[in-house]
Formats: structure tokens, sequence, C-alpha cells
């Protein structure tokens, strides 16, 4: 995508990490794209947000998400139990938010 495209987009979806030492590298999806769990996992999870999680804390991070329905999916969860060293489970997560 080339940046004239964000111009134009009527809306836009940023996926970014937060923590206490500030945010991280933003990344922006493809406009009209369809962030199902499948989507959610192993492009926005595995392909930017871990790296970057990873590449500035190694191992030693605990991973919450907000209740987005690819956040809360069965297989979303699994993969995260299974890939993060400390992952809050659904149950605690605060309500979805929108900006």
């Amino acid at each position: 995508m080339h940046s004239n495209d964000y111009a134009t987009a009527q809306s836009m979806m940023v996926s970014v990490t937060v923590s206490s030492l500030g945010a991280m590298q933003l990344h922006f999806l493809e406009p009209g794209v369809k962030v199902n769990g499948d989507y959610y996992r192993h492009t926005v999870l595995l392909n930017m947000l871990l790296l970057d999680i990873r590449s500035v804390f190694g191992d030693y991070y605990v991973l919450k998400q907000d209740g987005a329905p690819a956040h809360r999916a069965r297989d979303t969860v699994t993969m995260l139990q299974r890939e993060t060293p400390e992952f809050i489970p659904p149950e605690m997560w605060p309500p979805i938010r929108q900006i």
C-alpha cells in the first residue's frame, strides 16, 4: 500500500503494541480487510505484534488484549497460551475499545 492510499481511505485499521516503555511500531492493515481469528493470529500477531514485543522484551512480558472477537477466538487464546510467557485470560480483559 502506498502512502497516498491512506490519505483517501475512508477508514483505517491500525494495530500497535503499547507497554510501560511507550508505543511500538504502528502497523496499518489493508483497507477493507476482515480481521477474523485466522487473520489476526497469522498476520497481526505472529507477523507484527509478537515480533515487536519479542524484539524489545525477549521472553519477559505479559500479554493482555481487549475483548475484540478475533482476540477472544478459541484458537487465538490457545495459540497465545502456547506462544507467550505470561498470558492474561480473556475473563480478565477490558471490553473492546474503539477509538
